[in-house]
């Protein structure tokens, strides 16, 4: 019987590759996506509809059609599943400890303020590389990217942890930012490929569960390293990552090797390595990808960086980057819409109106949370007399909540097979979670407010993640599904260097007013802008000392507008969650792709929810 199984799986293995490599050939190799996208994106016959599958995708289906046709498949599935963990655990690890950091580092540098202008460099630059990961993952394959991530991170924690400048520490940042969002995007890419859209929710949910153990530790490492060097705390995940990840890289590789024995009967004939080079720059848009992020950045980083220009807003270099960055945006658009090969955002998912939904939604949450959350962290530093310890469970918080109210969102989305509705209530809650700490001027919420506006907010946003989550993957087929996830992370990471660039000049250019306003007068102007430059000094002050209280009350004027501006932006966002398509989450990779073709009153399908009233109340226990 074994035997006879493994035949029948080698021929569906065959028959699928073989299938394949027929839709694909015209396209691989030469033709222009932009002259035969809508013809070829779509293969149609009187019966069914087929998607063109690239490389990755491939690759990754055959490894899925073994897994889950070999005797060991649960077996296999789990030891997967364990490795997917131990990654997931160390970017927990990573985001518990490293983003607090932060503070202490750019003081050092005695440019606090910059934390705005670091923001929105990593914001923009992981997304811009998330679609580019994305698309070498389909021609290319899932392991190839996850080391190629794990490369990149390892050498961007060496760089932050012997940055002698701010400049090089804000170089190695951005590096470990695109490597950790690298790692956790082909995590989630993974997890989406062997999942149906039932478990995909409660599969994303587990997956983030490592935060909560991380927590609890993480304040006790955070308090330590400290005490002897930031630099430290980098420099220890140049070791722990590349030992988390490598396992994860090593199984899926190995699937992907085996499983393409099964179905690879003839050798190709190998193309030159230009040749290979060139065609993933096209298939990835490398120079569309290229024009977008330089735009964002330039025109979104001087609202961080005029405060420490001459003349501020006049200086002509700021005014030229704003001017170049508008400039270059405009290129984008029309290169994208003119001599493209490949455009990176092809018409047919801009054309989603499902996800331009999630994008807008999730570019809000960012957006809202930037405002809110950037300089969060220094608010509470300084304004609460609390420990080092306590304070990195503070900045925990909020991560502890969205992972442990996701698990019961993937629930939900598990019984009632629907997640827009709870979305929207998500989205209603946490509203109210914004407004929970927002005080009149001159007043700071006590710290009680503060914790429990993060347990609130993350409640609410568990559930509007993994709806967006859901909808997006759900709206596309198995083939455009790390496009879309790419995009969405791009489009929402824009919405978060908006945010930034809101908070940075309110912070930049209200702050150092309001500090020499409250701030005894007895005290220097140059310790004044101490204060404001390197914030390790005012935190070293006795909690009741005049200058401290006078920060902490320069600090509430200054919270007072980063609050109600975020807000009103997660009001709007609120709002937008009732566009959303309210799939049904069934036995299916995805709503589109594997509907057709299929009778729609087959019984044994779930691609249509149940009608009857009876049907729908059996089906939740189904």
């Amino acid at each position: 019987m074994t035997s006879e199984r493994r035949s029948l799986d080698e021929k569906v293995l065959e028959k699928s590759a073989s299938d394949m490599e027929k839709n694909v050939s015209d396209v691989e190799y030469g033709t222009k996506e932009s002259e035969v996208e809508n013809q070829l994106h779509l293969l149609d016959s009187n019966t069914s509809t087929e998607y063109i599958k690239s490389r990755g995708v491939k690759r990754i289906e055959n490894v899925k059609t073994m897994i889950s046709s070999s005797p060991k498949g649960k077996s296999i599935m789990i030891g997967l599943c364990i490795c997917l963990l131990v990654v997931a655990w160390a970017h927990a690890f990573d985001s518990s400890t490293t983003y607090n950091y932060s503070v202490p580092a750019t003081s050092s540098f005695n440019r606090h303020s910059m934390i705005s202008t670091l923001s929105i460099a990593t914001s923009l630059i992981s997304s811009i590389m998330r679609p580019i990961l994305g698309k070498m993952a389909d021609i290319t394959s899932r392991p190839w990217c996850y080391a190629l991530s794990l490369v990149i991170y390892t050498l961007g924690t060496i760089i932050a942890a012997s940055s002698s400048t701010i400049g090089a520490y804000i170089i190695g940042e951005v590096l470990t930012s695109v490597g950790v969002t690298g790692i956790s995007f082909m995590n989630s890419v993974i997890v989406a490929d062997l999942t149906t859209l039932k478990w995909r929710g409660l599969m994303f949910g587990i997956l983030s569960t490592p935060y909560l153990i991380n927590t609890w530790f993480a304040g006790l490492i955070v308090q330590a390293i400290l005490k002897t060097n930031w630099r430290w705390g980098f420099g220890m995940f140049a070791i722990i990552m590349p030992v988390a990840v490598a396992p994860a890289v090593s199984v899926i590789a190995m699937f992907e090797h085996k499983a393409q024995k099964l179905v690879t009967k003839e050798k190709k004939p190998k193309k030159p390595w230009t040749a290979i080079i060139y065609r993933a720059l096209i298939d990835i848009d490398a120079l569309g990808l290229i024009l977008l992020g330089f735009g964002w950045s330039l025109l979104l980083l001087p609202f961080s960086l005029y405060s420490y220009a001459d003349n501020g807003w006049r200086n002509p270099s700021i005014i030229a980057m704003i001017v170049t960055g508008f400039v270059i945006l405009v290129l984008f658009v029309i290169y994208e819409n003119t001599i493209c090969p490949k455009s990176c955002m092809p018409a047919r998912v801009l054309k989603n109106k499902t996800f331009i939904a999630c994008a807008l939604i999730d570019a809000m949450y960012l957006m809202a949370g930037q405002v809110r959350g950037l300089y969060l962290s220094t608010i509470v530093w300084v304004t609460k007399d609390i420990s080092d310890q306590n304070w990195t469970y503070f900045n925990n918080i909020m991560t502890m909540s969205l992972c442990s109210f996701g698990v019961l969102a993937g629930v939900i989305c598990r019984v009632t097979h629907r997640y827009k509705y709870m979305q929207v209530c998500g989205l209603a809650v946490k509203v109210l979670g914004y407004g929970l700490a927002i005080r009149p001027q001159g007043q700071i919420a006590p710290l009680a407010a503060f914790i429990m506006a993060q347990i609130i907010i993350g409640f609410g946003g568990s559930f509007g993640v993994i709806g967006t989550q859901l909808s997006s993957q759900a709206s596309v087929p198995h083939e455009d599904m790390t496009l879309v996830m790419g995009m969405l992370s791009l489009f929402s990471n824009i919405g978060g260097a908006i945010g930034s660039c809101i908070s940075g000049p309110i912070w930049t250019s209200k702050l150092p007013g309001y500090l020499r306003e409250f701030i005894p007068q007895d005290t220097p102007d140059a310790v004044v802008q101490g204060y404001f430059t390197n914030v390790s000094s005012l935190r070293a002050l006795p909690y009741d000392s005049p200058d401290r209280q006078g920060a902490i009350k320069a600090y509430s004027y200054v919270a007072y507008y980063l609050f109600i501006i975020a807000v009103c932006l997660e009001a709007l966002e609120f709002l937008l969650s009732f566009l959303q398509t309210n799939y049904y989450l069934g036995d299916t990779h995805n709503a589109v792709e594997d509907q057709h073709g299929k009778d729609p009153t087959d019984p044994t399908k779930d691609a249509v929810a149940p009608q009857t009233k009876k049907e729908k109340f059996f089906h939740l226990f189904k």
